[in-house]
């Protein structure tokens, strides 16, 4: 009977320990799930034949070294706001002892900084979400605070664990790549600066004019990247000298071909052909060989669409796909060619305008037009001229061997002159006038009379050998200015130092407009 009894309660108490270390077990692997544990280091099955004290303690041990050794500095805040446990990191990163923060109550604790910010813990306990703070240490370091919340089996925050990480030296690694990349980009500007001065030196470029260093300064700055650019201006303004110096001071593209394409010149029927290139008996005529077109010979290197205003509007379509896929196909052909250029534009005329006339296509000109370029015209940079004259007279002094001189005379009045061929006229003046000149020095009586008589009638000289009809034109002009610019007769006249009958009188004997209301 003792016997039976003492069995069955060896058996109960057994039972009763199963229940408990089941219990346990179950809450550890709870637990270690929680604390991303693989289930592999622990099995149920191997702990019930184990002493269940030992597995739990060993595994304690197992955890609390992991919380202990991470690298961050971690706190753990119960769902009462009370600090339970810190890691030896978090002494390092802090700054702050450990029996300083054990136990403290975060909704007690009024002033930030205290320990650490309160309001981090406090908002993940009333959010449940998870919050991260920069903040300094006590000890001046820059932390990045991440607050994470632990959830029960009823979705309530339970705990909220908090990293502390130093990311002090992150800020100083920071602050010094800045500055490495400052140090980088003004040296880099400083190359190009020197590039820049070399390559307009070595090609002659004069650059006076503040509007002129303006554009050779972008050109410089967007040369290095692969951006389309449309350079618009008058005819003879000098695009294709920019066009040259954003190839030339492209570190990979200058080691290649540019290849240069008037679109003006090219016969419409042959247009196709010349860009896209052609496979062997593509048409009558064609080469047995077949032929490459400009975009192929350009691979790699830039090609310059000169005058982009006068192509068709079939072959627009089909410059678009080029630009848009990166290869071409032969007339004749069915295989794609992969190729790698760069697309400079330029025109005189305005686009923008011919999109209105359905001239030009709108999709092509946003294509093209990613970094535009204005060249103003030779007569909005006047202070480039009298350079651009010497210049070029000394281009021509030593191409024909002579020593011809500009008087001052001559240069005053082409530096007035409008030059509507800008800048190529100005050449083919100079080069007139140093080979049909029979005299050393060009004087004003070797100068066409065109560039003598502005558009706004401001005289350099008059032709007429008759002095009568010199006075009278020189009269008539000096009348029309002061009416022009001062609208009243009476003014015009105080202006003159003569009498408001008198200015009448010319007015009338000149045919001169009166200003309207005005006397």
């Amino acid at each position: 009977m003792i016997s039976q009894t003492n069995n069955e309660n060896s058996s109960s108490t057994a039972n009763n320990d199963l229940n408990i270390g089941s219990l346990a077990i179950d809450n550890l692997c709870r637990m270690i799930r929680a604390s991303k544990i693989s289930r592999e280091i622990l099995n149920k099955e191997e702990i019930q034949g184990m002493n269940l004290l030992e597995v739990i303690n060993n595994e304690f041990k197992e955890l609390n070294s992991i919380f202990q050794d991470s690298y961050d500095g971690i706190s753990i805040v119960n769902m009462n706001g009370l600090v339970t446990r810190v890691n030896k990191a978090f002494e390092r990163i802090t700054g702050l002892k450990t029996e300083k923060v054990l136990g403290v109550n975060l909704y007690n604790v009024k002033k930030k900084g205290h320990c650490f910010d309160p309001a981090l813990a406090l908002k993940v306990l009333e959010t449940g979400k998870p919050v991260t703070i920069l903040q300094k240490s006590f000890n001046g370091k820059d932390i990045m605070a991440i607050g994470n919340p632990v959830f029960n089996d009823r979705g309530e925050v339970i705990r909220v664990i908090i990293n502390f990480r130093d990311v002090t030296q992150l800020r100083q690694l920071e602050e010094k790549l800045r500055k490495t990349q400052e140090l980088n980009t003004h040296y880099y500007l400083f190359e190009m600066e020197n590039l820049r001065k070399k390559y307009t030196k070595e090609h002659c470029i004069i650059v006076k004019s503040k509007e002129m260093e303006k554009i050779i300064e972008l050109a410089t700055r967007v040369s290095i990247v692969e951006s389309p650019v449309l350079i618009q201006g008058e005819s003879g303004v000098g695009k294709e000298i920019v066009a040259n110096l954003l190839h030339n001071l492209n570190p990979k593209r200058k080691k290649h071909p540019m290849i240069r394409v008037n679109c003006g010149a090219i016969p419409q029927e042959l247009m196709e052909s010349e860009f896209f290139g052609y496979e062997s008996g593509a048409f009558t005529g064609a080469s047995r060989l077949g032929k490459p077109g400009f975009f192929e010979l350009a691979n790699k290197g830039t090609i310059f669409l000169d005058e982009i205003g006068e192509l068709p509007l079939g072959l627009q379509v089909k410059l678009l796909r080029v630009l848009q896929g990166k290869e071409v196909t032969r007339v004749g052909g069915v295989k794609t060619i992969k190729v790698d250029v760069r697309i400079l534009a330029a025109t005189n005329r305005n686009l923008e305008s011919m999109i209105i006339e359905n001239t030009f296509r709108e999709d092509l000109f946003y294509r093209i037009n990613v970094i535009p370029i204005r060249i103003p015209p030779l007569r909005e940079r006047r202070e480039e001229i009298a350079p651009l004259l010497f210049h070029f007279l000394d281009i021509y002094n030593k191409k024909y061997d002579l020593k011809k001189s500009l008087s001052d005379g001559v240069v005053d009045c082409l530096t007035k002159y409008d030059w509507p061929g800008n800048v190529r006229e100005l050449i083919n003046l100079i080069e007139r006038l140093v080979v049909t000149t029979d005299i050393q020095q060009i004087s004003l009586e070797d100068l066409p009379q065109k560039y003598c008589i502005e558009k706004n009638n401001n005289l350099c000289r008059f032709e007429q050998t008759n002095l009568t009809l010199a006075v009278e034109e020189l009269e008539k002009h000096l009348v029309a200015q002061a009416l022009q610019l001062h609208k009243s007769t009476y003014k015009a006249a105080k202006v003159l130092g003569v009498s408001q009958s008198k200015v009448m009188r010319m007015t009338k004997k000149y045919k001169l407009k009166l200003p309207r209301g005005k006397n």
